[in-house]
C-alpha cells in the first residue's frame, strides 16, 4: 500500500502533471452521470424506428462529455422478421491509446425467441452510461423505450459538482423522505394500536373493571383500576358540555391512560376535559376528529403556571382532519408533529403549552393564538402544506427566535400571514422571532422597520 497526495507548486520545472493526474482528481469530486435539467438532457424521443437523442453533458471518470446538437439513429436494420431482441444505448469513456474519446455506443443484442438484454461491461479502458434500453419486436415499425437516466445503477443524475447542490434536487429528496416517514408512522401506529389492544384483551381477563358505560352511539368504554381507560367501537364519541351534560370522564384524576381502538373515528367535545392525571393516549389510525377542549385540564391561571397537569405525550394519526378549539391547551406535552391532513383548526389548540419545545406542522392553518405561551417553543418547523397564518398565534412564545420553513422564499411568500402573525405588533410583550429559514435564503425581521427582509443565499 502506497501513499497518494494532490499537487504541489513546480519549482524549477520539477513538476509534471498528466491528462490522467486531473480526471482522477475531477473524478474524486464530481460524481459520474448526466446533467439534471429537468428530464431535458439527451432526451429520448422515437419516431418509427429512428431514436433521437437530444443535446446534453455527462461526466465519466473526470472527463465531460458535451453533446450541441440532437443526434438520430434509424435503427430499422435491427429489425429482425421473425424474432425480437434488445438494444443497449449508452455514453462510452474510452481511455486506451488509440482512441481516446467519449461518444454515443450502441450495443445490439441477439434475436431469440425469448432474448436476453445486453449490459455495456465497464473495464480498465472503458466506463459506461447507459441511457436507454430498447426492445424491437419482430417486423415492428415502432421502437419501445425503457429510460435508464434517472436509473442511479446504469446512469443517473451529476448529485454534486464541487460541493454544490440544485435546490430542486433537496425538494425532491425531502419529499421521499417526508413521503417514507410518513409512511412509517401509519405502520408503527398501527401496531401500536393492535399491540395495545391485544394487551387489553389478556388484561380484561384479569383486570378488576372499574365502570363500564358508553360515550358514543358505538362506543363503549372500560376503566380499570390501575387507570387504564379503553374505548371500543365504531363512528364517534359524544360531544358534551361541563355543565348540562358533563362526560361521564370529566373530572376524573383516576385516569392515567386511555387507548382507543381501530374504528374510532372522533374524539367528542370536552371527553376528557379536566383529566389532570391523564398522561398518555393511543389514537388509532382510524381517528379524523378531535374537538373542543377534548384533553383540556385544569389550568392554574399564572402566567407561568406552578405545574402542568393532563398530556405528556401526543401522537396526532395521518388522517386527522379537525382540531377543535383548546384541543390540547394547557397540556404537559413536549413535542408534537401536526399532519398535512389537518385542514379545520380552532382557536388555541396548544396555547399555554408550557413544556411545549418542538412542533413539526404540516397543517393547512396555524389558527388564532394556535402557540400563545408556549413559553418554551424554540424549533417549530413549518411544512409546504402552511398556507396561512393567523394573528397571535406566536404571542408570548419567549424562546422562539426562528422558524424553519421547507419551502423556497416564494413558498414563504405565497402564505396568507394575518395582521400580527408574527407578534410583533403585540404591545405586551414581542416576540423574539427574528429569522425564517427557508431552502434557498431566509426572511430577516428589522425591528427598525418593523418589516420583513429577504435574504438570498
Amino acid at each position: 500500500m502506497a501513499f497518494s497526495y494532490g499537487f504541489f507548486n513546480a519549482k524549477n520545472l520539477d513538476r509534471t502533471y498528466t491528462a490522467e493526474n486531473f480526471n482522477d482528481y475531477l473524478g474524486s469530486i464530481i460524481c459520474d452521470g448526466i446533467q439534471d435539467n429537468f428530464g431535458q438532457c439527451f432526451k429520448l424521443t422515437a419516431n418509427k424506428l429512428k431514436l433521437t437523442i437530444g443535446s446534453g453533458k455527462a461526466w465519466i471518470q473526470g472527463h465531460y462529455f458535451i453533446s450541441d446538437t440532437a443526434y438520430t439513429y434509424d435503427l430499422s436494420r435491427y429489425v429482425d422478421e421473425s424474432l425480437p431482441r434488445y438494444m443497449a444505448i449508452g455514453i462510452c469513456c474510452n481511455t486506451s491509446e488509440n482512441v481516446r474519446n467519449v461518444a454515443f455506443e450502441i450495443l445490439t443484442g441477439t434475436p431469440a425467441t425469448n432474448p436476453s438484454v445486453p449490459r455495456f461491461l465497464n473495464t480498465d479502458y472503458k466506463k459506461y452510461l447507459t441511457l436507454c434500453i430498447i426492445r424491437l419486436d419482430a417486423g415492428t415499425s415502432e421502437l419501445k423505450i425503457t429510460d435508464y437516466r434517472e436509473n442511479g445503477n446504469f446512469c443517473g443524475y451529476v448529485r454534486c459538482i464541487l460541493g454544490k447542490c440544485k435546490v430542486t434536487d433537496m425538494l425532491s429528496q425531502l419529499s421521499e423522505i417526508q413521503t417514507q416517514i410518513k409512511d412509517y408512522n401509519i405502520t408503527v401506529g398501527q401496531l401500536t394500536t393492535k399491540i395495545n389492544e391485544l394487551t387489553l384483551k389478556i388484561d380484561e381477563m384479569t383486570g378488576d373493571v372499574v365502570s363500564i358505560g358508553k360515550c358514543g352511539q358505538n362506543v363503549d368504554f372500560v376503566l380499570y383500576s390501575d387507570g387504564r381507560l379503553l374505548l371500543k367501537g365504531t363512528g364517534a364519541t359524544y360531544d358534551y358540555n361541563s355543565d348540562s351534560n358533563p362526560s361521564p370522564f370529566l373530572d376524573n384524576n383516576n385516569i392515567k391512560t386511555v387507548i382507543v381502538s381501530e374504528g374510532v373515528t372522533g374524539i367528542g367535545e370536552r371527553l376528557f376535559q379536566y383529566c389532570d392525571n391523564l398522561k398518555t393516549v393511543s389514537l388509532p389510525t382510524t381517528l379524523t376528529a378531535i374537538k373542543k377542549a377534548a384533553f383540556l385540564p385544569h389550568i392554574d391561571g399564572y402566567i407561568c403556571h406552578q405545574s402542568l397537569n393532563g398530556l405528556t405525550e401526543l401522537r396526532i394519526p395521518e388522517r386527522v382532519a379537525e382540531l377543535g378549539v383548546n384541543a390540547f391547551a394547557g397540556t404537559a406535552i413536549k413535542s408534537v408533529t401536526v399532519p398535512s391532513s389537518v385542514v379545520t383548526v380552532g382557536a388555541m389548540v396548544f396555547t399555554e403549552c408550557q413544556n411545549l419545545e418542538t412542533v413539526r406542522y404540516s397543517g393547512k392553518i396555524i389558527s388564532d393564538r394556535m402557540f400563545a405561551r408556549c413559553i418554551r417553543l424554540k424549533n417549530l418547523t413549518l411544512t409546504k402544506s402552511v398556507r396561512e397564518i393567523v394573528g397571535g398565534c406566536f404571542n408570548y412564545c419567549e424562546n422562539l427566535t426562528q422558524i424553519t420553513y421547507e419551502g423556497s422564499l416564494a413558498d414563504w411568500n405565497a402564505v396568507k400571514k394575518n395582521n400580527n402573525w408574527d407578534g410583533h405588533s403585540n404591545s405586551t410583550t414581542e416576540t423574539p422571532l427574528t429569522k425564517i429559514q427557508c431552502l434557498d435564503g431566509y426572511m430577516e425581521y428589522v425591528a427598525g422597520t418593523k418589516t420583513w427582509k429577504e435574504v438570498k443565499s
